[in-house]
């Protein structure tokens, strides 16, 4: 394989045509800029240079033609080199974060998008939609560098959790249903009817919610039909299908025939938190930390 240093020394010689000028540009002695040509000469099996202590330095035919191919490996080696050091430094190379649906909703998954473009124009970033649970676990092996989730009461060790944004909880139902004509509902005025939640398998996060509002409106854990996400969510509950405790943000969902109604005795607000993992480099820590 070829190394730079030879390819180095055999540019300086053929733009200077003199052996100790070329020495001189590159910080060494004449000896060792002729033995990495010798070194080079002997690699490619040609003569690339005529040595004449008489008259200046001359290029071979072979070697006029290899000298534009060596500047141009050089060149790429330079830019690979500094293209790993702006990795190294997190300002180049990609950042994978993981998001939630209301992420979007609320703004958060863009702001951060558009600040970290800003701030690190070459850092390419792929946002990946994921539950919470699959985040957690995908920052904590690695496979996620940043993730937006649903708070929970502990995190693997090593990653870092900061709350980024809370809103309060709004109950969305069928527009044409009794309780949506009154425009504002109380939590004892949700006893009796089906909650529509967008989880599957977890006993936390929305489900809490839906606890709390019961306990408020002196009634027990009622029905709760689950689902995978907000917009099925949203759908089931403007067909008439049931009630759903849903995020502010999710207002910004418009969809014919569901109206969400504010809860004016529920005193519960939900949030996101921003996990970072222990890839996410400095550079990009440094600007999603000043966001939140």
């Amino acid at each position: 394989m070829l190394d730079p240093d030879s390819l180095e020394a055999f540019i300086t010689v053929a733009e200077e045509r003199h052996f100790v000028r070329a020495a001189d540009r590159l910080g060494c002695t004449q000896s060792v800029v002729s033995k990495r040509l010798m070194r080079l000469e002997d690699k490619l099996g040609m003569r690339l240079l005529l040595r004449n202590k008489r008259r200046p330095v001359e290029l071979t035919p072979e070697g006029a033609q290899f000298l534009e191919v060596a500047r141009q490996m050089v060149g790429e080696l330079i830019a690979a080199e500094a293209r790993g050091k702006a990795i190294s430094r997190g300002i180049a190379g990609s950042v994978r974060i993981g998001y939630v649906f209301s992420a979007i909703l609320t703004g958060v998954l863009p702001s951060i998008i558009r600040s970290l473009g800003a701030a690190l124009p070459e850092v390419e970033i792929h946002p990946v939609a994921m539950g919470t649970p699959e985040q957690i676990a995908a920052v904590g092996d690695g496979r996620l560098d940043l993730a937006i989730v649903r708070p929970r009461l502990s995190y693997p060790g090593g990653l870092v959790a900061k709350v980024i944004h809370s809103e309060p909880v709004v109950v969305a139902m069928a527009a044409d249903s009794a309780l949506a004509r009154r425009g504002r509902v109380r939590c004892g005025d949700l006893a009796g009817a089906r909650f529509i939640v967008p989880q599957f398998h977890e006993e936390v996060g929305l489900i809490d919610v839906i606890r709390d509002i019961a306990r408020t409106g002196g009634f027990a854990m009622p029905e709760v039909v689950r689902n995978s996400d907000f917009i099925t969510t949203a759908g089931f509950a403007a067909a008439g299908c049931g009630v759903a405790a849903v995020p502010a943000s999710l207002q910004r969902l418009s969809l014919e025939g569901l109206s969400y109604l504010p809860v004016s005795d529920l005193d519960r607000s939900v949030e996101l938190v921003m996990l970072q993992g222990a890839t996410l480099p400095k550079a990009v820590r440094e600007v999603v930390n000043g966001l939140a």
